[in-house]
């Protein structure tokens, strides 16, 4: 067995001839930090298990020997990785058995400083001039609040951006957002009737923008992609089933397709083991050979599907049809998305990344904790013993996630971490108020007022991260 020895105390009882000018007494080790000892069998205990259910009941002297394996090949792939990458061929099909692997290149030691050298080899200079882009919000918000007057999304933000980033003429060159990670700004926003001088706050509230638009949380509201799976408070919220073939990484329909039609996916299940009795109750003459999309359009599954009506022999071959069209209903946008992905980042990367990387990276934490807001927030001007420091960290504690990230963006311009906080004391100072906090998205700062107690922080908090959408504190909107 292997133990974790914090002190080691090692004791000299005899030397040699006499112990001539043998002055050492003892030696005394200790260490910082437990040290990992490396793959051991002991890991693979019952006791060490218990984080891990589903490994229960499985031998440990099998799964010591899997992972000295692994172990094993992630050594051997390393030391060729450097080779292969970015230059193997992928039409080889021996290259199509990576995406089987994915997972384990977690384990890879090379492969963090690949993705870096990939990324820095395809970097550009970044551009001459900054577009300047004047986004009409309020046209956006009527464009939700009732789709029918533009059906065309026009008035859309993410339509206004698009627009508004062509080149003016044919012989410009359009952007090709292989920049720098520290040109971290590739548009200056004008919000028409806002006062906002944009130094990276409005940029960040047009992706926020964008992101909702594309992916809103109320089942209501228009989509101008439909399929995109409907999740509250998430950036760019598409299940792993988009993910997974964003970096070519195999989907199934009964683990990855639940994310997108969890019911649907229930639904076949029952149906597939039903008996005839309850499948001609349940269908009778109704069930015919056509599915509904996400876009809520009907199809036909076979020709004139629609006036074929299913037998109970035959339902398995009409289950395997329903799963065929929605695995597949995406698959021309899910390439124009890759298309796009592939101009801004190499081939090479994406073999590299797995698909929860590539999400993470894209759209960050969709977790916001109070613990994780602790080591990203820090307070200006405070003394320790202030109260609005308390009663702050007492109302995001009361927060719901869908809370936590409104506020998130309330001040930072983003709806997912890591986003850094700035705190400072508003211009009342220490005078008691209950007047709604201010924040600069452009430098991610929250001004914070002397609020009564901790209820009333939670109550402004709250209302400024849902209600105080508008950016208006940077000039007057009518300035220009």
């Amino acid at each position: 067995m292997t133990t974790h020895l914090p002190v080691i105390e090692i004791r000299i009882v005899e030397c040699r001839d006499d112990g001539i000018d043998v002055r050492l007494r003892g030696i005394k080790i200790k260490s910082s930090r437990q040290r990992e000892l490396g793959l051991s069998a002991d890991m693979f205990q019952q006791a060490s298990l218990v984080r891990y259910p589903r490994l229960e009941g499985t031998d440990p002297d099998l799964l010591y020997r899997r992972a000295v394996v692994i172990q094993r090949f992630i050594k051997l792939l390393d030391s060729v990785l450097h080779h292969l990458v970015p230059a193997w061929d992928h039409t080889v099909g021996t290259f199509s058995w990576l995406k089987h692997i994915k997972q384990f290149l977690l384990l890879s030691k090379r492969r963090t400083a690949l993705i870096a050298q990939c990324l820095k080899d395809s970097e550009t200079s970044k551009p001459n001039f900054m577009p300047r882009l004047y986004i009409n919000r309020r046209l956006a918000m009527e464009h939700r609040d009732n789709p029918a007057l533009d059906p065309g999304c026009k008035n859309a933000v993410f339509t206004q951006v698009h627009e508004g980033l062509k080149p003016s003429d044919k012989y410009e060159k359009p952007l090709d957002y292989r920049w720098p990670l520290r040109y971290d700004q590739w548009w200056e926003c004008k919000f028409i009737a806002e006062g906002i001088i944009d130094q990276g706050g409005g940029f960040r509230d047009s992706l926020a923008d964008m992101s909702e638009e594309l992916c809103p949380s109320s089942a209501e509201s228009p989509v101008p992609l439909p399929f995109f799976v409907r999740t509250s408070n998430q950036v760019l919220a598409l299940p792993g089933f988009v993910w997974k073939q964003l970096t070519g990484e195999e989907v199934s329909w009964s683990k990855d397709f639940p994310a997108v039609d969890s019911v649907l996916v229930k639904l076949l299940e029952v149906m597939e083991v039903m008996d005839k009795e309850t499948f001609e109750f349940k269908f009778g003459q109704e069930l015919t050979y056509t599915t509904v999309l996400s876009d809520q359009r009907m199809v036909e599954l076979i020709p004139n599907g629609g006036s074929t009506v299913v037998r109970y022999e035959d339902r398995k071959e009409f289950i395997r049809l329903v799963q065929k069209a929605r695995l597949e209903e995406s698959k021309e946008q899910i390439a124009a998305m890759q298309a796009g992905l592939l101009k801004v980042v190499p081939q090479a990367v994406l073999d590299l990344l797995t698909w929860q990387e590539l999400e993470k990276k894209v759209c960050g934490d969709p977790e916001v904790t109070v613990d994780a807001l602790k080591k990203l927030t820090r307070f200006e001007d405070f003394e320790p013993s202030d109260t609005r420091v308390q009663y702050f960290w007492e109302a995001l504690g009361n927060f719901t996630n869908e809370d936590r990230s409104r506020f998130l963006r309330f001040v930072t311009g983003r709806s997912r971490l890591p986003a850094r906080i700035y705190i400072y004391p508003d211009k009342l100072g220490s005078e008691t108020t209950d007047a709604l906090p201010e924040s600069s998205t452009c430098s991610s700062s929250l001004y914070l007022p002397n609020y009564a107690t901790a209820k009333v922080c939670e109550e402004k908090l709250r209302y400024a991260a849902y209600n105080c959408v508008a950016i208006d504190t940077d000039m007057s909107p009518w300035e220009e």
